[in-house]
């Protein structure tokens, strides 16, 4: 049936005909929970809340534990990258299916639910790991300042902060219908009231990422991404997208940004591939 419903897809996917495939589409098949199969929504309120978050953070580089997500002193040369936040496990059945329905079935709507996921790990983040018992003011301890030193300015400074989405090549996006990192940016930065900034594009169309090895990920990645907006001066950038793997894209995206005056970026992730 999926076949079917993609195949469907693919003969209507033309902008101009977008709502009348999405009509169809739903009218053929009924959204039901992905997980328990219960009609109406694409993950009810019970399987929702089945979905944890990552029970600790570290260097992509070479998994050492790291509160932030940050590259360690030994990978973080090779890194434009300040770090990765990675919200959840793949290994979570539930998560893993709703990543691939958005992004091979084209079930759209799936980007609200993954947003608002993404939306309440930063709040927890936020909460663990910012300010939380921390008295700004003349009493501010010692340990109060080490700790506001560690925290990453991307969020220590939210004002200061611009969302991104890693976008996709137009040919990619046409064939799409969307670029699902958009939606999951857009639903993230409502939710915290910041911007989704564009100017970062794709100006070179590859072979997927996900059939190769990680030095072949970095050869076929590099100079894919452009910016064509204002400099940056220094603001930070949170990059969105669904799925990280080795960071290779990410991290082009932050070479390309950095060299357009932006300050910290930090990838922020639904899970890890």
């Amino acid at each position: 049936m999926k076949d079917i419903k993609s195949n469907i897809k693919n003969l209507l996917s033309d902008n101009r005909v977008l709502k009348t495939r999405d009509f169809i589409l739903d009218l053929i098949f009924p959204i039901e929970c992905l997980s328990c199969g219960h009609e109406g929504a694409w993950l009810c309120g019970r399987c929702f809340s089945r979905l944890n978050f990552k029970e600790g953070q570290y260097c992509l580089g070479c998994k050492r534990p790291d509160r932030y997500g940050r590259f360690c002193s030994g990978c973080a040369p090779d890194y434009r990258l300040e770090g990765v936040w990675i919200a959840g496990d793949y290994e979570n059945k539930i998560l893993a299916k709703m990543i691939k329905s958005l992004k091979y079935h084209f079930a759209r709507d799936l980007a609200d639910i993954l947003g608002l996921y993404l939306s309440l790990f930063l709040r927890d983040l936020l909460t663990r790991s910012r300010l939380s018992g921390i008295h700004l003011g003349p009493g501010l301890d010692k340990r109060g300042l080490d700790r506001l030193k560690d925290v990453p300015g991307a969020i220590l400074d939210l004002s200061r902060t611009t969302i991104m989405p890693v976008p996709l090549h137009k040919k990619r996006e046409r064939w799409r219908g969307f670029n699902q990192a958009f939606f999951l940016a857009r639903s993230l930065a409502d939710k915290f009231g910041l911007d989704v900034r564009g100017g970062l594009v794709r100006v070179r169309h590859k072979k997927p990422q996900a059939k190769l090895t990680g030095i072949e990920r970095l050869a076929n990645i590099r100079d894919c991404f452009a910016w064509t907006g204002d400099l940056l001066e220094g603001r930070n950038v949170i990059l969105i997208d669904d799925v990280v793997t080795t960071g290779s894209t990410l991290n082009e995206c932050a070479r390309v940004l950095k060299d357009a005056g932006a300050g910290e970026v930090w990838g922020l992730v639904a899970a890890k591939g």
